[in-house]
């Protein structure tokens, strides 16, 4: 009896050390897969942008402005903090929410092209005469990722407990900041200005999650130094309920009005 615990015994063990090596082996494939290169953090997170079709959002912005010549009312210097909370679907486009800016407060829907807008407690639905195609407050414009993923070169990474900043500056504002201003920075309500021949600066943060690369959110922290005025911008974007089949309604006056 004795003879043939042995071999029971052995085998027991050898399992027990196969199971263990087999477990090791699994949890560094789990863990290699878990360590991305910049390379790929970069190309995955553009993607996941890409491919980020509806959600909440909430967006908190604030601009200072020193200008050059006095105003009407005589002053130089002014701070907007707009702010924009509400739902959108990207793939068409479509964007709900209630605006903000200091005491003013309105409900606005946008389509592809068109902006309606209503004081809060009012029923009246007007709608803008200018096209808002690239201005809609979706955070970050898909011709914006469009032309970011022929930069991948040029963002940089970091790395936060749970999440990855992509992070991409640019000085260049005969070239690309001032003639692409709608795409760069239509997807939030006020920018700075860019002028030719005019000193100014851009950075975009694209946040996505570790874990699976979903879009969290969009910083924007611009300025613009012109004969017109001295302009700082810092703009903060999160998303909540990604790609979870969130749907806008289109408000009924705006069907009305012959909007999508």
């Amino acid at each position: 009896m004795l003879n043939m615990r042995k071999p029971i015994l052995l085998l027991v063990g050898l399992l027990a050390v196969a199971s263990l090596v087999g477990c090791q082996q699994e949890s560094g494939k789990k863990g290699d897969s878990k360590e991305l290169s910049q390379e790929q953090i970069i190309d995955k997170g553009l993607q996941a942008f890409e491919h980020l079709k509806d959600g909440k959002i909430k967006l908190e912005s604030k601009i200072e402005r020193e200008f050059s010549e006095p105003r009407s009312d005589g002053s130089t210097h002014t701070v907007y903090t707009p702010t924009f909370e509400g739902s959108f679907e990207l793939k068409p486009v479509r964007v709900r929410g209630l605006y903000t800016n200091g005491d003013m407060s309105k409900e606005e829907y946008y389509d592809a092209f068109h902006k309606y807008s209503r004081p809060k407690d009012s029923s009246e639905w007007e709608m803008s005469l200018s096209s808002q195609e690239n201005h809609q407050p979706v955070g970050v414009n898909q011709e914006a990722i469009r032309f970011f993923q022929t930069q991948k070169d040029k963002f940089e990474v970091t790395k936060k407990k749970d999440e990855y900043i992509l992070t991409y500056k640019s000085k260049d504002v005969n070239h690309l900041l001032e003639p692409n201003d709608d795409v760069l920075q239509g997807a939030f309500p006020l920018g700075v200005s860019y002028f030719e021949d005019s000193e100014g600066s851009y950075q975009i943060d694209l946040i996505v999650s570790k874990d699976n690369l979903t879009p969290l959110g969009v910083t924007y922290t611009c300025t613009s130094d012109s004969s017109f005025a001295k302009e700082k911008l810092t703009c903060r974007i999160t998303y909540s309920k990604q790609n979870t089949g969130v749907q806008v309604e289109v408000p009924e006056a705006v069907e009305k009005l012959g909007g999508i």
